[in-house]
């Protein structure tokens, strides 16, 4: 009983270490992936990133479906070690261990991020930095404080998604 509680007790603390770095897994809901798809205009062969990416789900389904190259960064090493297993079986999935800030995101055609407000001020200015200058970006849930989205899309319970380019970081 005590090996159980002390297993149980470990994936807890290991499940819920991205909400120290400020980015606790909430996945995304299958039914708004197709949201996503037509508010980015993916098309097959773009590349689409997820920063904390829980277990690769919506990669998975973006590979399969539409035939998307596809990345996420997860920092939890459980849904780290899930999605990469997983992603043996995708040949266009790659998933990355760690924190998303010290990853290079200039290959991105599009960033999706599901995260906390307090992190996406300084994720802007990684954006800024590093994207391309036509990348796109949605946001689930919160907008980038002042800059004005592109679009903005509702999921039928009322969830916003914000889709922003690069070039309105920068005005």
């Amino acid at each position: 009983m005590y090996f159980l509680t002390l297993i149980l007790i470990s994936a807890l603390v290991l499940l819920s270490l991205g909400a120290l770095f400020e980015a606790p897994w909430i996945p995304t809901r299958k039914k708004d992936y197709e949201l996503i798809v037509k508010m980015a205009k993916l098309q097959p062969g773009m590349l689409f990133y997820d920063l904390g990416s829980g277990t690769g789900e919506m990669l998975f389904y973006l590979s399969r479906k539409h035939n998307i190259n596809c990345v996420g960064i997860e920092i939890s090493p459980i849904l780290y070690l899930y999605s990469k297993i997983k992603s043996l079986f995708y040949k266009k999935v790659k998933i990355m261990y760690g924190n998303f800030y010290k990853h290079d995101l200039s290959k991105a055609d599009v960033i999706y991020v599901f995260l906390m407000p307090k992190t996406l001020d300084k994720l802007k200015r990684k954006f800024s930095k590093e994207l391309k200058k036509y990348s796109k970006i949605i946001i689930s849930c919160w907008p980038l404080q002042n800059c004005n989205p592109k679009q903005i899309s509702k999921n039928d319970d009322g969830i916003p998604y914000y889709l922003y380019e690069k070039t309105a970081l920068l005005e």
